[in-house]
């Protein structure tokens, strides 16, 4: 996996990420040379997005959840687990809607630029989070723990070509050279 060094003007919007950092360490082991991880990433003038990583196996956001307790979606509305109360009361998801969003925000920007804008929003959340939803409802979002699981599932079937990702890493970070395009015209 390659991480993309940290720019020193926050006009380009990327910021690098400590080697040391469990996740990223789990994943360089695990995603060879083809992927592709960029930290902090505003690209576009968007809101900044934790984390994206962009290889054959798609284009991932990744958000870093900071919420602790047990949450549940019925019926289309969200739950807390009370322990005090030992009920569910409602909650406002913040962190799950932050993760939608941010990977609606990429895949438009991705849609903007002529590239697939097919992207999996992913919630890293902490050991002590865990989130229920019922089959019938759609979360529109992956909740994971596992830094194994993750690599796994980024590396599973592909669907970007070599192409494509050269063509999205050349968008994300500015100073990566764009690959030539051929001619839409004959002589062009």
């Amino acid at each position: 996996m390659i991480l993309h060094p940290a720019s020193r003007s926050r006009r380009l919007g990327l910021f690098g990420s400590s080697p040391a950092d469990p996740l990223v360490t789990t994943l360089a082991r695990r995603l060879d040379d083809d992927y592709h991880w960029f930290r902090s990433i505003s690209s576009g003038g968007m809101e900044p997005i934790d984390a994206v990583l962009v290889g054959p196996g798609g284009t991932w956001t990744l958000s870093f959840a900071g919420q602790r307790g047990r949450f549940t979606l019925r019926n289309g509305h969200w739950y807390q687990w009370n322990r005090s109360t030992e009920s569910w009361v409602p909650w406002e998801p913040l962190p799950i809607t932050a993760a939608r969003l941010a990977g609606r925000r990429l895949s438009l920007y991705l849609e903007r630029a002529g590239l697939p804008a097919s992207v999996s929003p992913i919630l890293l959340a902490p050991a002590d989070m865990s989130v229920q939803v019922e089959a019938r409802d759609r979360l529109g979002l992956m909740v994971e723990r596992e830094p194994d699981r993750i690599a796994s599932l980024m590396s599973g079937q592909a669907q970007l070509t070599q192409a494509q990702v050269d063509r999205i890493v050349a968008l994300l970070d500015p100073r990566q050279p764009l690959p030539r395009l051929a001619p839409s015209t004959p002589n062009g």
